[in-house]
């Protein structure tokens, strides 16, 4: 592990997101990813392939729910606003909810044979973050119930959206770890690990699957936590030779 480590060094990053405008064609392409995701086995993919295929899928789509309920915040006022959260919560709590089956079906050789299941911890923390927001904010959408302290619970609130940017700060730490696993551990003339376990065109379709996704998102300065990730995933698929490079 420790090896598969020092193979990736560290990348610098931003926190801030910010707005990517994209075409009708390449709004047809996601939506036809999102209506019809490929599955974890990936049919001929190895395991380490089709994990990161399936991370950045998980990525995609994970950004784009962020994105959409940070917008409907901002689109609404007053009780609305809560509405809003509830209908947000509600569906990253489903999305992740499925990312934890597709990624508990992909069984990772040593040293990585644990990854997978750390991630599902993760997002199984930002599951019970978004179940207290929306309980929140139905308590504060409901009529009002003597005992109970509705200034604690709107004072809450924002101490779990905080535990939620750590929670996507920890896995963008973890993807140089989650991107070593494309990283063919036998080392070259030179005595160094320069290339990866994937041929050229698998190498291309996950930058064409990240592309599809983020687009022009991965070239802003202020990025969220989730769209650095995908630029770190990018930045080392682009550093490393393919198994059919000399």
């Amino acid at each position: 592990m420790e090896q598969a480590r020092g193979a990736v060094s560290s990348q610098p990053w931003s926190e801030k997101t910010g707005q990517v405008s994209g075409g009708g064609m390449r709004f047809l392409v996601l939506l036809f990813l999102a209506l019809f995701p490929a599955e974890p086995s990936h049919a001929q993919e190895v395991p380490d392939l089709a994990f990161v295929s399936e991370y950045i899928r998980e990525l995609g789509v994970n950004e784009r729910m962020r994105a959409l309920g940070e917008r409907e915040l901002t689109e609404v006022g007053g009780n609305n606003q809560l509405a809003a959260l509830i209908r947000s919560s509600t569906r990253i709590q489903l999305e992740l909810g499925a990312q934890i089956y597709k990624l508990s079906v992909i069984h990772l050789k040593p040293p990585f044979e644990d990854l997978a299941t750390k991630i599902t911890k993760f997002y199984k923390m930002k599951i019970e973050c978004h179940q207290r927001l929306r309980a929140i904010s139905t308590s504060l959408l409901s009529r009002p119930h003597r005992g109970v302290d509705y200034g604690a619970l709107a004072a809450e609130a924002p101490k779990i959206t905080a535990s939620l940017e750590y929670i996507d700060r920890s896995l963008l730490e973890a993807t140089p770890l989650i991107f070593a696993t494309l990283i063919d551990q036998k080392p070259d003339k030179n005595g160094k690990v320069s290339h990866l376990i994937i041929t050229k065109a698998e190498r291309q379709r996950l930058l064409v699957a990240l592309s599809l996704h983020f687009g022009q998102k991965m070239d802003l300065e202020n990025q969220s936590y989730i769209v650095s990730s995908a630029s770190v995933l990018k930045s080392y698929l682009l550093q490393y030779k393919c198994s059919d490079e000399p």
